[in-house]
């Protein structure tokens, strides 16, 4: 299968500091109705510092799928060891190809993190981080939508992305296997033995792309009812 051609441009950061604040504020776990004025002053400040810094840049690569037995989907360069993913493809029609993805915000915003260290700057690290946070997964969500879109023009449908360390994909051992095959720091990402990115703020995940996909996730089959990343609802309990 050829690669998905996606046009970057349809992928851009959030702008809006007006949209932005309720986000970020509710990932730092603050209602943006209960804080002072003087601090939604300081927060917005930051906001528009974080934007001066983001450098948005991702990878996409395909692979066609060649089997998925004994808890691992096989692709062409990548493998993908998750026995739940694995099952999963078994309740699809023609599973195809694996689309693997990684997106950064770059290192300037690592930097602009960083000089909040000092303790009269803590706050502005952890609105930064949440801001990062915010921004970056956004992008992804943003990756997936259009990866879905591109799928279906072509007659197929995808799963939700999931990225390891998800259910049952092993953190280090995932990282390891996506960044030998995507080879990130073409983007200026690289992966840490303990399977941390850097720039902190990239994503890494993986969607699957079949011709049917009755369920988009493992989790209505799977017994972990309290697991955080749950995406779907009526898993088995028995």
């Amino acid at each position: 299968m050829q690669p998905i051609d996606l046009n970057p441009g349809g992928i851009q950061p959030l702008e809006d500091i007006k949209v932005l604040l309720p986000l970020i504020c509710g990932q730092m776990g603050y209602s943006p109705e209960k804080i002072t004025k003087p601090l939604t002053a300081r927060i917005t400040n930051l906001i528009a510092e974080g934007l001066n810094a983001v450098a948005p840049d991702f990878i996409l690569r395909t692979a066609g799928i060649s089997g998925w037995e004994a808890g691992q989907i096989r692709g062409e360069g990548v493998n993908i060891d998750s026995k739940k993913w694995a099952d999963l493809l078994n309740k699809m029609e023609s599973p195809s190809f694996l689309c693997c993805f990684m997106i950064t915000l770059g290192e300037n915003l690592d930097r602009l993190i960083d000089e909040g260290s000092t303790e009269n700057r803590l706050f502005d690290r952890f609105v930064l981080d949440a801001f990062g946070a915010v921004m970056v997964e956004n992008l992804a969500d943003q990756m997936e939508e259009n990866i879905k879109k591109a799928l279906a023009a072509d007659g197929y449908e995808c799963s939700r992305r999931f990225s390891p360390g998800y259910c049952d994909w092993g953190l280090q051992s995932g990282q390891k296997t996506l960044c030998r095959f995507l080879a990130p720091e073409k983007i200026g990402v690289n992966c840490l033995a303990t399977g941390t990115m850097i720039p902190t703020k990239s994503v890494s995940a993986v969607m699957v792309g079949a011709k049917k996909i009755p369920w988009k996730a493992p989790c209505r089959f799977c017994r972990e009812i309290h697991c955080p990343y749950r995406r779907e609802t009526g898993a088995r309990t028995q």
